[in-house]
């Protein structure tokens, strides 16, 4: 696979990065009393499924 394709420039994760906190800002303002009781549950899953992203990273970095 082409190495471009697969390595982003720290700019554009960056980016990428802080766009997906202000969405995820934004909806947790908009939704903030409908989505009260499943907190929790969206916080273990977003904790789970960053942690396996975040090690598939550096596991595919390391190589």
């Amino acid at each position: 696979m082409d190495e471009k394709l697969t390595k982003a420039k720290y700019s554009e994760w960056l980016a990428s990065l802080f766009g997906a906190c202000f969405v995820a800002f934004a909806l947790g303002v908009m939704f903030a009393g409908f989505a009260k009781p499943f907190a929790p549950w969206v916080l273990i899953i977003g904790i789970i499924m960053h942690s396996w992203g975040m090690y598939k990273t550096h596991q595919r970095n390391k190589k």
